[in-house]
């Protein structure tokens, strides 16, 4: 009895697991279309060495508020999850303007919440591009579409002076690097950049 359940609702669950499957690659297309950047995770080994950093600047910082910072184009929300577990007492944004992403990293963030503590990791579905930087302390960039000029920009104009920007492999037009650390077996670039 329970095998032909199973054979006759068995092709109906497939297919709505091909039509989700089908919902998320469209939507990732889409935005990536629109914003000119695709959604792209980051590389184990670079983002040790981007939560490194962080920490080390942290470290250095002493203020009346919490470090704050942004993964700008946080896509699953990883990177923003494991800064926040690195840094618990720093405030982490992840901004992410692509659907489904965002909703993915909403998910991703319940699930470690029953592990670890995720309360200073907030998720934002915004446009960057009319985003307050004001309040920011560092950046976290992995953008590989053709907005860098763009990007760079928007930083050097909108954050505050002394503010870190960590990037993976994302070279920034008109910024001069501090440090560039190579990571990995695939030789990736962690660029840290300071505004002026």
């Amino acid at each position: 009895m329970r095998s032909d359940f199973f054979k006759r609702e068995a092709p109906l669950v497939l297919w709505y697991v091909i039509g989700f499957i089908l919902v998320l690659i469209a939507s990732c297309e889409f935005y990536a279309l629109k914003t000119g950047v695709p959604t792209v995770t980051s590389n184990p080994s670079a983002r040790r060495k981007m939560i490194e950093l962080l920490k080390e600047e942290a470290a250095l910082r002493t203020r009346e508020r919490p470090f704050t910072i942004l993964d700008l184009g946080s896509g699953t929300g990883k990177l923003a999850l494991e800064i926040g577990r690195a840094l618990p007492s720093a405030r982490v944004v992840g901004l992410e303007i692509s659907l489904v992403p965002y909703l993915l990293s909403l998910l991703r963030q319940r699930i470690w919440g029953l592990f670890w503590a995720t309360a200073n990791v907030a998720y934002k579905r915004e446009d960057f591009w009319p985003y307050d930087l004001s309040g920011v302390d560092a950046v976290v960039i992995f953008i590989n579409g053709n907005i860098r000029e763009r990007m760079a920009a928007k930083l050097k104009a909108a954050l505050p002076s002394g503010a870190l920007v960590i990037s993976n492999e994302t070279h920034l037009p008109d910024w001069t690097p501090l440090a560039t650390h190579t990571v990995g077996l695939l030789k990736l670039k962690v660029v840290v950049y300071r505004q002026a």
